[in-house]
């Protein structure tokens, strides 16, 4: 088992928030045939890692890959069908941003036949929020976005929301939830704003523009997004993650599951063999690098600390938790620290342990990184 994750680096714009490597997506013709050259020939030659696995997901992930005309992406899954053992039953996933749902491309996409799960950020479902977030679309595009997933078919989709800045309020955080929730949307990504270094955002709080939100205020506002999905029958299965029942995603879940990947351009990160590597973050180079047969990845060998650490931080993300018997079979050298520091007043009463596992309960849920960080060697 193993998944693809592909990184088409396009965008209309930047979004104020967004640290993932993109370019402002022109009209330079050229470079978008050099990038597709590339990327293909990218996938023939890492075809050997997965010669023994059977690919179960494929994501395309930007960016925005939805900008590109979608014959570049029928002919990437035909160079990975060509290339790869396909499972039968594979999720194959496209990031699509709600300006670009059109009848056009919905009728391509179902007539590709090889699309069957979609993603799309609509951020907020209120005009002055998704103005502050710097977005290109408006709720109406959200709206068409919903009615064109029924007519063409696509059950298995999810939207992304963001909450965690001052402007939001918790009547707004309510009402938009209950249209997700009436409308029964298979999946939610709930992320907080994160404000990253090298972002627009980061500049306006640097220069007084914007502020954090306070800590109170986004707890307030975790715990009702939580609240309103999970009374809704949404499983919340990953930290930000919340679906309907057997509608989570396989390809995220995949990651947190340690199940090898790779990933195809620039910036885009790969895990197999206990190896790790990464994609150069520029485009132009990386079109430069791949045409002439180089590598355009550095890579590093996990320890087995590293990996430690790695198995502690993905897998108090999930619900699930640490599982106890696999610690103790592939991280015995490091069970008598984890037990000791699970014990800790300051962290034991954020967690729980239950039928051989431990986990994160909602407040350590809210903390996670703190607590996170406390318990690696």
């Amino acid at each position: 088992m193993s998944g693809i994750y592909i990184h088409i680096p396009f965008c209309k714009k930047k979004c104020g928030y967004c640290d993932f490597y993109s370019i402002r997506l022109c009209k330079d013709s050229q470079l978008l045939d050099n990038f597709f050259l590339a990327l293909n020939k990218e996938i023939v030659n890492k075809s050997y890692l997965f010669k023994n696995q059977t690919v179960e997901t494929i994501y395309f992930g930007g960016g925005t890959p939805s900008l590109v005309p979608f014959h570049y992406l029928e002919n990437v899954y035909k160079t990975f069908a060509d290339n790869y053992h396909l499972s039968n039953n594979i999720e194959c996933t496209l990031e699509i941003n709600p300006e670009q749902a059109t009848d056009q491309y919905f009728s391509e996409l179902k007539a590709s036949g090889f699309v069957n799960r979609l993603s799309t950020g609509f951020q907020s479902m209120d005009n002055d929020c998704l103005k502050f977030l710097g977005r290109c679309h408006t709720v109406d595009d959200n709206y068409r976005y919903l009615d064109l997933c029924k007519k063409y078919g696509f059950n298995n989709f999810s939207v992304d929301y963001i909450f965690g800045y001052e402007m939001l309020t918790l009547k707004e955080i309510e009402r938009s939830f209950k249209i997700f929730t009436d409308l029964k949307i298979p999946h939610i990504s709930a992320y907080s704003l994160g404000i990253e270094q090298g972002t627009s955002f980061y500049l306006k709080l640097r220069k007084g523009e914007i502020n954090v939100i306070d800590d109170d205020d986004y707890v307030q506002q975790f715990r009702l997004v939580h609240n309103l999905l999970t009374s809704a029958g949404y499983e919340h299965y990953e930290i930000s993650n919340y679906s309907l029942p057997e509608k989570y995603s396989r390809h995220n879940t995949n990651y947190w599951n340690f199940v090898p990947y790779l990933g195809f351009g620039p910036s885009a990160h790969s895990y197999y063999d206990n190896t790790r590597s990464w994609n150069i973050r520029d485009v132009r180079k990386y079109c430069d690098m791949v045409s002439r047969g180089e590598l355009s990845f550095e890579q590093e060998q996990l320890s087995l600390r590293d990996r430690f650490n790695e198995y502690i931080m993905l897998s108090l993300r999930m619900h699930r938790g640490i599982d106890l018997k696999h610690l103790h079979n592939e991280f015995s050298e490091f069970e008598n620290e984890f037990y000791h520091n699970i014990k800790d007043k300051k962290i034991s009463r954020y967690l729980v342990e239950d039928n051989g596992f431990v986990r994160l309960n909602l407040d350590g849920l809210i903390i996670s990184d703190t607590i996170i960080s406390e318990l690696f060697s």
